[in-house]
């Protein structure tokens, strides 16, 4: 492979690990990218085991950081935060007020609403269904129903 293909198919796998409307292809981009040693690979992976709020993510962002020898600027090992989503209740609150609001919505229609919900914010729809997996129309249901009155 010359160096100018792999240089092109370590920056797609950065822009993958990067997209914030999928955890799934964040996660299938890290685990490509371990293939790939390079200065931004490690600058992707330590930031995603850092800061991304998927945990699944976090969790083997950095264990690849850690098999491929990738320590923070600090010179420490790459560890994994708590869990923690970084979504207040407040947030989904206002959110769900927008969206609502925007669809003029009289009646509750769940394929509308996630419609929009994900069109308004991806990285918060992507986030949340994780997190719910299966459970997440029953989430979503739930929290619209029990949005207080504005």
């Amino acid at each position: 492979m010359t160096e100018n293909h792999t240089e092109q198919t370590v920056t797609e796998l950065i822009g993958k690990a990067r997209d914030r409307s999928s955890w799934e292809t964040r996660l299938q981009a890290i685990k490509e990218l371990e293939n790939h040693d390079t200065p931004k690979t490690r600058d992707v992976l330590i930031s995603l085991a850092t800061h991304d709020r998927v945990y699944a993510v976090k969790e083997e962002a950095a264990s690849i950081a850690n098999r491929m020898n990738y320590t923070t600027n600090e010179g420490k090992k790459v560890v994994v935060t708590k869990k923690d989503t970084k979504y207040k209740n407040s947030d989904f609150t206002k959110l769900f007020h927008q969206v609502k609001r925007e669809l003029e919505m009289e009646e509750f229609d769940l394929d509308v609403f996630k419609e929009k919900f994900s069109t308004t914010n991806p990285e918060m729809y992507d986030v949340m269904q994780y997190e719910h997996k299966d459970k997440f129309d029953q989430w979503i249901e739930n929290r619209y129903m029990n949005l207080p009155k504005k």
